[in-house]
């Protein structure tokens, strides 16, 4: 916990704990693992026993554990409103148990009050729980039988919120689940598929006043837009995400802490203008991002460092600048590389994929090999359909490197694979495959030329197929393949194919 303090926690902790308890044990272990930026626990505890040979560092260490959390809870206050009224209604309980009842209910009042003004209907079915009993208990003094009324029809609507609020992150959970665990939407019967949902959804939208409701408004438009990403309709959902990053600029009482719901919005839009092929509003939704980041959790700026440098790589990716890649690479080493152990497992995965894929566009196979096994061997991300992807990427360097023999034992693998598990694969992964199998390509130029014009119109009906883009969004798979048959630099394959789907979306 100590390492991942933020700048400002640091300090609060120095404050309230440190100056005043210099010589304490528990803090001998703060200042190892601070100032001597030790953060292996074995480490740890052997410098531990070495200034403190007769200390025991077991309880040191919890007792460090328990200050700091008391000093995190403590910073915590008037930062964050939803724990605010957490602790009112603690001393709300305090205060009636000593019998000052008007204090009590005044209390509750302005708390159920304020959770109406930050739609915290929890907190409202808490708050109005507790009024409810204790004015039960007094026998209802000083309330007309109208405001009692009035009082279990707030606590009821608070309860019909919490519902189709709870419905709709059932579906939305229930969407991501599938995209994460098997893949973007391939097929037109795919899409048939998850129709379940999408009914579902349009219902508790159209049965819910949600045009004043922000977090009900939130759930439908991020439903939306990440259904319509899956299904490879870009601009649609680059306007339903602009429409999210507007409902969140104009209300920021109500993002969450740390903001991972304006994240998910955010990386929609990035997502949605690098599919479109809009480079140039990448960097203005690069610097909010980067603005989000401030003075929120450890965990929250890394794997928001993660979004950064996709996105910021992806412009220069897509069009083939791998020396500009490089510098990137570069730039994010200490506040991203260095921490990739915070990240999540399909957060590491993107990063390590697209950092090979760099490394093979500047024809460094040996580094890409590195990345791609780090990928393939963890196996906290065996889950990701993405890791079909990372094994053509693998077979892309066999291939540069000349390694045929691993080509054809990796090819019958996926193949076998794919046919255990009953998986639709993309025609892409086929084409890919059937190429890196061919191990002489005709010497002769014309006969390279003619080879691609037989493939050409297949290649045309992947980049036309919105399914089919769902994988060459990732990498373009079609580039290398025509750079390998033509003999054309990579960097200017991407270029072309680049400057072409921005062209399709204008």
């Amino acid at each position: 916990m100590a390492c991942s303090l933020s700048k400002s926690e640091k300090k609060h902790f120095f404050l309230q704990v440190v100056k005043e308890h210099k010589d304490k044990d528990y803090l001998v272990i703060y200042d190892i693992i601070i100032k001597n930026k030790i953060y292996d626990g074995e480490e740890v505890k052997k410098e531990f026993h070495r200034q403190r040979p007769d200390g025991s560092f077991e309880i040191s260490l919890h007792y460090l554990y328990e200050k700091m959390l008391d000093s995190l809870l403590l910073l915590r206050k008037k930062r964050d409103n939803y724990y605010d009224l957490q602790q009112n209604i603690s001393k709300a309980r305090m205060l009636y148990e000593r019998s000052l009842f008007h204090e009590c209910f005044e209390l509750l009042d302005v708390t159920i009050k304020q959770a109406n003004i930050y739609e915290y209907y929890e907190i409202i079915m808490i708050a109005t729980k507790l009024e409810l009993e204790y004015l039960l208990r007094l026998n209802f003094p000083d309330i007309s039988e109208q405001e009692l009324y009035h009082k279990h029809f707030a606590r009821n609507e608070a309860l019909k919120n919490i519902r189709k609020i709870t419905e709709q992150n059932s579906l939305f959970n229930l969407l991501k689940y599938r995209l994460s665990h098997k893949g973007f939407i391939r097929t037109a019967k795919e899409k048939q598929d998850m129709n379940d949902l999408i009914v579902q959804e349009l219902h508790i939208a159209a049965s819910s006043d949600s045009e004043h409701n922000f977090e009900i408004t939130k759930n439908h438009k991020l439903f939306q837009a990440s259904y319509l990403i899956s299904i490879g309709e870009y601009r649609t959902a680059l306007n339903i995400f602009k429409e999210l990053s507007n409902l969140f600029e104009e209300n920021p009482h109500f993002w969450a802490n740390p903001p991972i719901y304006y994240l998910y919005v955010l990386e929609g839009v990035l997502d949605s203008l690098r599919s479109v092929g809009d480079y140039d509003d990448i960097p203005y939704f690069l610097n909010k991002l980067e603005k989000l980041a401030m003075n929120s959790s450890f965990e929250f700026r890394v794997n928001t460092s993660c979004v950064l440098f996709q996105y910021e790589l992806f412009q220069y990716l897509d069009r083939g600048d791998f020396s500009r890649c490089n510098k990137i690479i570069e730039k994010y080493q200490d506040s991203l590389f260095d921490k990739e152990s915070w990240l999540s497992p399909m957060r590491q995965s993107e990063l390590l994929l697209y950092t090979a894929i760099v490394f093979i566009g500047n024809r460094n196979y040996k580094m890409a090999m590195r990345y791609i096994n780090r990928m393939i061997l963890n196996h906290n991300i065996d889950y990701i359909p993405l890791m079909r992807t990372m094994r053509l990427v693998r077979l892309i360097a066999y291939y540069e490197i000349g390694e045929f023999d691993l080509i054809s034992y990796e090819t019958r693998s996926i193949k076998r694979e794919l046919l255990m598990k009953k998986e639709k694969s993309f025609q892409t992964e086929h084409i890919i495959l059937g190429f890196l199998n061919k191990r002489n390509l005709p010497i002769l130029r014309k006969d390279r030329e003619a080879m691609y014009k037989k493939l050409l119109p297949t290649i045309k009906a992947l980049q036309e197929d919105k399914y089919e883009n769902q994988l060459l969004r990732i990498f373009d798979f079609t580039a290398w393949i025509e750079s390998k048959i033509l003999r054309i630099d990579l960097a200017d394959t991407l270029i072309a194919h680049a400057e072409a789907r921005s062209q399709k979306f204008r």
